[in-house]
């Protein structure tokens, strides 16, 4: 009988110790229950980039116009969370883009820099982009910094800027925003 105690303890440990499913943190399906979000764009240093978002039918829509005289960037920032992503390894986006190159940015605590991969999107396509964390790099103001890793621990909260030196319109859409352990799994 012991011996049957011991089997079922030994299966219930390895099912503990598992490591953790996805986080979907961000699905957009009612705004009231994510992150309050904040359009900041190039206009806080003279540039005239305008941009807007809009949460409806489960997509986060983030829209406008880059100007890159005077500034170049449109961005939307999450406002602080209380994250717990230490055990991931990756940020898995849902997006439907326009051909432009954007870039996930992750805030961390009392540091204005943030920490950004780029992602290209298909103009009308939707796709599932993943970024290793460990090819996240420091950048403060277009400029790529010298700093340690991305410790995501000390991560409070996330973004997306578009500044990719093209003047134009742009227009990306999120399904929804999740970090893993896996990677590459197949596009959705």
């Amino acid at each position: 009988m012991w011996l049957i105690g011991i089997m079922l303890m030994a299966s219930v440990n390895e099912v503990t110790t598992s490591p953790v499913a996805p986080l979907r943190l961000v699905d957009f399906v009612r705004e009231e229950e994510g992150p309050r979000w904040q359009v900041v764009n190039d206009t806080v240093m003279g540039g005239r980039s305008r941009s807007q978002y809009l949460i409806q039918d489960g997509l986060l829509r983030c829209s406008g116009l880059l100007n890159t005289n005077g500034g170049g960037f449109a961005s939307l920032r999450s406002s602080p969370l209380p994250l717990q992503l230490s055990e991931f390894a990756l940020v898995r986006l849902r997006v439907l883009g326009d051909g432009r190159v954007y870039r996930f940015r992750m805030f961390v605590d009392g540091d204005r820099a943030s920490y950004q991969s780029e992602f290209a999107t298909v103009a009308g396509e939707w796709r599932t982009v993943e970024l290793p964390v460990n090819q996240f790099y420091a950048s403060w103001r277009g400029r790529r910094l010298q700093r340690p890793r991305l410790a995501l621990a000390e991560v409070v909260g996330i973004g997306i800027i578009l500044a990719d030196g093209r003047d134009g319109r742009f227009n990306l859409a999120l399904d929804w925003i999740e970090f893993d352990h896996a990677t590459q799994r197949s596009e959705v």
